[in-house]
């Protein structure tokens, strides 16, 4: 055989190859862009709901607890029958002064305070890192046979930096695990083990002076995934959302390159994204967007690449408690997908009755069209 027709045979080998993978990828392509099509045709709608808050201002623990302005973000998990809620309660000014909150209930209407587990530092400045803690996520660390949980500290804004000193900045997510081992430790105490996430040479543009704002982790196969938030103040900008990853809950956690991040979840404000991984194996996320008495989800096949959101309201005009506005519906905190397939979601919002205002937490259940 020349060398002429071992020239030729291997051009025709290449050629070949090259055909093969393009069809490979732009059958990838149509797979994928079939699957978002698919999922944007899969829409949840509400078929029930609680009359009133499940938790208002004259809950006898609310009362007790001297909680004056409510409630905002977290995560609800249930085990074993019994709902356990994370919550951040704002016991005198709202989104100021804050604390962290565990709470149960054995049927998601009636709840019983059960203890604090994290309090903010008094004293709002720039040096106060801590200033205001936020949970945002809980999770079992089989690694650890511990219960984790993550929340969000700031600091004040420094004006004389050209800060607000009324916004929140440089958001650092923190890991706290219970010092009770097992599942049956889920009720704390929990310690602080560290810094997880925070601003530094990693950092990317679109993050802006908030961030790290929100962390919300969970699990697609053996790697750990988590959405976080961004937003800038100064000029104001949308509050974006990234994704993180690590091989371990505990860490560590590196930012999803650029180019993923940001994820197209909405326009301008999504915040506190709660990941279910659904029975038939997608991935549904339930966060606090704009509209009155709405919030969004949206749905994945892979739990990585995230169709755009789709609203649904939570109260119906009848049982018309939440104020309208963007952001008087404030955060869901779970959509947690029970044994006949509907989703139990729990979220917070603004009330106002006889002049006060107090965000209430509300329930109502979602199924499949």
């Amino acid at each position: 055989m020349n060398k002429n027709t071992l020239l030729l045979i291997r051009h025709l080998i290449l050629l070949t190859i090259l055909v093969f993978s393009s069809t490979d990828i732009a059958l990838s392509q149509t797979v994928k862009a079939t699957r978002k099509d698919e999922l944007s045709k899969i829409r949840l709608k509400r078929i029930g709901e609680f009359e009133q808050p499940v938790i208002g201002p004259n809950h006898p623990d609310v009362l007790s607890s001297k909680n004056r302005a409510g409630f905002e973000t977290g995560q609800v998990v249930k085990i074993d029958g019994t709902y356990h809620m994370f919550i951040n309660e704002m016991f005198e000014r709202p989104h100021r002064d804050m604390r962290i909150a565990y709470w149960t209930s054995g049927d998601a209407i009636h709840w019983k305070r059960q203890s604090t587990l994290v309090e903010s530092i008094p004293g709002r400045s720039p040096s106060n890192l801590r200033s205001e803690v936020w949970v945002t996520a809980v999770e079992f660390n089989e690694d650890e046979n511990a219960w984790n949980i993550f929340y969000v500290a700031y600091r004040a804004g420094d004006k004389t930096k050209d800060e607000i000193e009324g916004n929140d900045y440089a958001g650092r997510i923190w890991r706290a695990k219970s010092v009770i081992p097992g599942r049956k430790g889920i009720a704390g105490p929990y310690a602080d083990m560290g810094i997880v996430l925070q601003p530094d040479e990693n950092s990317q543009p679109w993050e802006g002076q908030q961030a790290v704002a929100t962390f919300n982790p969970y699990k697609v196969g053996d790697r750990w995934y988590a959405f976080y938030d961004g937003h800038n103040h100064v000029p104001q900008g949308p509050w974006p959302t990234g994704m993180a990853t690590a091989t371990k809950l505990s860490g560590p956690w590196t930012r999803m390159p650029e180019g993923h991040n940001p994820i197209p979840l909405t326009e301008i404000f999504n915040e506190n994204a709660q990941v279910t991984e659904l029975k038939d194996g997608r991935y549904l996320t339930v966060f606090d967007s704009f509209g009155d008495q709405e919030i969004g989800y949206s749905l994945s096949t892979d739990g990585i690449h995230w169709n755009h959101e789709t609203r649904i309201k939570v109260q119906s005009q009848k049982n018309l408690w939440g104020d309208p506005g963007d952001h008087a519906m404030r955060t869901p905190l779970c959509a947690i997908e029970e044994e006949d397939g509907t989703f139990t979601v729990i979220y917070t919002a603004l009330t106002s009755k006889n002049g006060k205002k107090f965000y209430a937490v509300g329930k109502c259940t979602l199924g499949w069209e």
